[in-house]
């Protein structure tokens, strides 16, 4: 039985206010279910292509399929998007998939410098975590567009053992991540961006399913919703209510909510408590809205602009949706 068994007929009302080609195209496939409807689908991808969102992600991407910088915030170009690694979660937040033009080109890139074909574009650091950093950097963007692709056999066997060894006794351990450090990539990990609650670890151990034995994905769950700065990057605690009113760590939560519940299925007992929350804060029209975007979401717009109040409201309805989406179907197969 699902979680949320309203979310079904709340989207059907929701496209009833005809919201964006993005925010109709991600509830029809991702809310209500592609199969039931693929001739919408065809016609709104087909929307989805003229809107200045996508359009602004075929005119920032470079011949070589990225978007100059790949991880690193670019400071000096004057392009709107600031980095490959934010363009692609971009596309994929529209709705965009593997198979779009836009990340076909921008998967090609990626595995042309996972295969020293071309360089990594940003400053290289100078430590022995860079080599493991910039692969995991590298591996996790690709797996946002194709999760199974067999480029990424080797990064999802590293992390997994990581996983176990640093969960061994069925909690986290920081002697055992930097023992399995040590012995696997040489990294000095402690107190770095390489703990195992970075989200570009936990992009690549979510993207194969049932990639942990279960204790060690119920100790890394249990440590990662109790973590006074949840998933590192976006550093947010998990196991408090959001943020209401700071639009940056609101956002930040509700990403952090929405990787948890895509990559994990043993995840929804934790954030259960946190969809009903959510649930609960619907208004008289069943809606929700919870204040302006941050500046540095690649979720929001949806719209082609907020100006007007209900774009911003039907666009925060269709995240909402689609985070119960990702709870039922994890609660379903529990």
């Amino acid at each position: 039985m699902d979680l949320i068994p309203e979310a079904r007929f709340c989207a059907e009302h929701l496209l009833e206010l005809h919201p964006s080609p993005a925010a109709r195209l991600r509830l029809l496939r991702d809310v209500l279910g592609q199969e039931f409807h693929p001739g919408q689908i065809r016609n709104l991808s087909k929307a989805l292509d003229q809107s200045r969102h996508v359009r602004l992600l075929v005119e920032e991407q470079r011949t070589d399929g990225g978007w100059g910088a790949f991880h690193s915030r670019c400071t000096t170009s004057r392009q709107k998007i600031a980095s490959t690694e934010i363009a692609v979660e971009r596309a994929i937040n529209l709705g965009l998939d593997g198979e779009h033009p836009i990340l076909r080109k921008a998967k090609n890139y990626i595995l042309s410098i996972m295969r020293a074909r071309v360089p990594f574009p940003d400053r290289h650091e100078r430590n022995d975590r860079w080599p493991t950093g910039m692969r995991m950097i590298l591996a996790s963007t690709l797996s946002m567009i194709d999760p199974l692709h067999e480029e990424l056999e080797g990064d999802r066997s590293l992390w997994q053992e990581i996983a176990i060894r640093t969960f061994q006794s069925g909690m986290y351990s920081q002697e055992d991540e930097i023992q399995a450090h040590a012995a696997l990539t040489g990294a000095t990990v402690a107190g770095s961006y390489l703990t195992i609650n970075n989200r570009y670890a936990l992009n690549i151990l979510g993207s194969k399913p049932d990639l942990l034995p279960a204790d060690i994905e119920h100790g890394l769950l249990n440590w990662l919703w109790n973590h006074d700065r949840g998933i590192r990057y976006l550093e947010v605690p998990l196991v408090y209510n959001p943020p209401l009113g700071k639009a940056n760590p609101l956002d930040r939560w509700f990403t952090s909510l929405e990787m948890i519940l895509r990559l994990f299925q043993r995840s929804v007992q934790y954030a259960e408590k946190h969809i009903r929350w959510i649930w609960e804060r619907r208004d008289d029209q069943g809606l929700w809205e919870f204040g302006p975007r941050s500046a540095s979401s690649t979720f929001f717009p949806l719209a082609e602009n907020w100006r007007r109040r209900i774009s911003r409201k039907l666009d925060w309805s269709a995240r909402v949706l689609l985070l119960c989406a990702a709870a039922n179907s994890q609660h379903t197969s529990c």
